[in-house]
């Protein structure tokens, strides 16, 4: 008997499609740049935001085995490196452009809110644990009508530590005072989602998605592969 249901978010609740990759992507940020007085030709923006990418990796705010991008900060030390000093207005506005900008699709899977919906008429917790940015999940959620279903959402840009680094499930617990005993991950990604609850000894259920990595072996109790997310109701 499960008290408490922790989700991933991205290929798990929600079916998103991003393309950073894309040229047009580039080419319009660099418009939103311009138009800030900041002057930085697409290809150049591009390869400093993955230069920030790389160093911010290498060399984490946080001590931890798998730490998170801050994204404002990588745009913050791209302008920083023209001799400006951005507003945290701006940024907060540049990350959603970003997000914007790549983004291909976003909607539920089919059965997540009557799914949540039903946890909870049965008295169940329900947070969040998911790797993303507090910018882009926050917005993605509320768009999507979920976020009054949870008790507590955890998003790694916030400590700075991402799944499936165990410290971020202590986080989760320490800060919405959760019994990781009593709760069980569901999650689309074997590598993070699937291996981090192995790691803190909790129970999983893998949840295969169009999103999910490509995998030949997953090691959880439970394991979804049709697809139908109402299946979360038969874990207890």
């Amino acid at each position: 008997m499960y008290n408490s249901y922790i989700f991933d978010l991205y290929g798990t609740l929600i079916d998103i499609h991003t393309d950073e990759e894309d040229p047009m992507v580039w080419e319009r940020l660099s418009y939103h740049f311009l138009y800030s007085g900041y002057s930085l030709d697409p290809n150049v923006l591009k390869d400093q935001y993955r230069k920030e990418v790389t160093r911010q990796i290498s060399t984490p705010l946080i001590e931890c085995e798998f730490p998170e991008l801050d994204i404002q900060l990588i745009f913050k030390n791209i302008v920083a490196e023209l001799g400006y000093n951005p507003e945290e207005n701006w940024l907060d506005e540049t990350v959603r452009w970003f997000r914007l900008l790549s983004i291909r699709s976003l909607k539920l899977y089919d059965g997540v809110k009557e799914t949540l919906s039903t946890l909870k008429d049965r008295n169940k917790k329900i947070y969040l644990l998911s790797n993303g940015q507090t910018a882009f999940v926050e917005a993605e959620m509320r768009i999507l009508g979920i976020t009054d279903f949870f008790d507590g959402i955890a998003i790694s840009s916030n400590p700075g530590i991402c799944k499936p680094d165990p410290l971020f499930y202590t986080y989760l617990a320490d800060t919405f005072n959760v019994d990781l005993t009593s709760a069980i991950m569901i999650g689309n990604d074997a590598t993070t989602d699937i291996a981090g609850a192995n790691r803190m000894g909790m129970d999983a259920c893998y949840y295969h998605s169009n999103c999910s990595p490509e995998t030949e072996t997953v090691d959880c109790k439970h394991q979804i592969w049709d697809g139908d997310f109402r299946r979360i109701l038969e874990l207890g």
